[in-house]
């Protein structure tokens, strides 16, 4: 049975994937910084945990020794792991850089970059070992160089971490190991409700509660979906973006028609 490693899987886009890899048979493990977080996971996703297809462990991807404990525990676990996820990261601050704390703004750096390094590491060599496997990178915002006032550190840290897949693709090519990166478009996560949070009220009703309502989806679909194209994948260094232009004028169109309200039951 194949097997799935996914960092940043308490809630969000893992918690959607970590969802989405259960239900096709595969064993799980989801790991996040909140123990009790991960526990009510496990519960959501598979209730008891009877066939134990599901494991969780905590990690702070930005500590190298936590991350190979992670791989280390994980491969006693279930044997062979076949694909690892670099899912962890932090959101935007919802403010300019000048008006942004410092120290919230390295920690964005530090798991965004720094936390997607040293687990793109730690598998690239745990994988030589076990004779091959796929990794995928989660990007976002930026990835494509497009820029927004107040979303300036998220959106470099996303672009690093095309800049970085793609050049690690190129290193590996021969290797028996792939590497991947992925933008799952607009989802509606706890990062993007908590950012709306601190929106001015009428700023996020103008922009991005409208954008949402366009274009949004849920993580539960957006892990299913990036799932679907991650088994398809037999490439190195493959971009895999669920919202590309056509696909957002096919939305547009459809608004016409049919109007979403995907935000109301947050509060936001």
């Amino acid at each position: 049975m194949p097997a799935i490693v996914i960092t940043g899987s308490a809630g969000g886009i893992g918690g959607g994937l970590a969802m989405a890899f259960y239900r096709q048979g595969f064993n799980v493990v989801v790991s996040d910084i909140n123990q009790q977080a991960l526990e009510e996971r496990i519960s959501l996703i598979a209730g008891d945990n009877a066939d134990g297809r599901m494991h969780a462990l905590t990690c702070d991807v930005t500590d190298k020794a936590q991350v190979q404990l992670l791989w280390d525990r994980a491969q006693a676990k279930y044997g062979r792991i076949d694909y690892w996820v670099n899912n962890a990261g932090l959101g935007g601050t919802q403010k300019t850089i000048a008006d942004s704390d410092i120290d919230q703004l390295l920690s964005i750096v530090d798991v965004n970059i720094k936390g997607v390094i040293i687990g793109t590491h730690v598998a690239i060599n745990s994988m030589a070992a076990q004779g091959g496997g796929k990794i995928y990178n989660m990007a976002g915002f930026g990835v494509d160089g497009f820029t927004r006032k107040t979303m300036v550190a998220y959106g470099t840290t996303k672009r690093a971490v095309g800049y970085f897949s793609n050049g690690v693709a190129k290193e590996i090519e021969g290797s028996g190991i792939s590497i991947g990166w992925m933008n799952p478009g607009m989802v509606i996560t706890p990062l993007v409700i908590a950012g709306a949070k601190k929106m001015p009220r009428e700023e996020w009703n103008r922009a991005g509660r409208k954008m949402f309502n366009l274009f949004g989806e849920t993580a539960e679909n957006t892990g299913e979906k990036l799932m679907a194209r991650m088994l398809k994948d037999d490439k190195n260094g493959t971009f895999i973006k669920l919202l590309p232009l056509p696909k957002m004028l096919g939305k547009l169109f459809l608004s016409l028609f049919r109007k979403r309200d995907m935000l109301s039951q947050y509060g936001v």
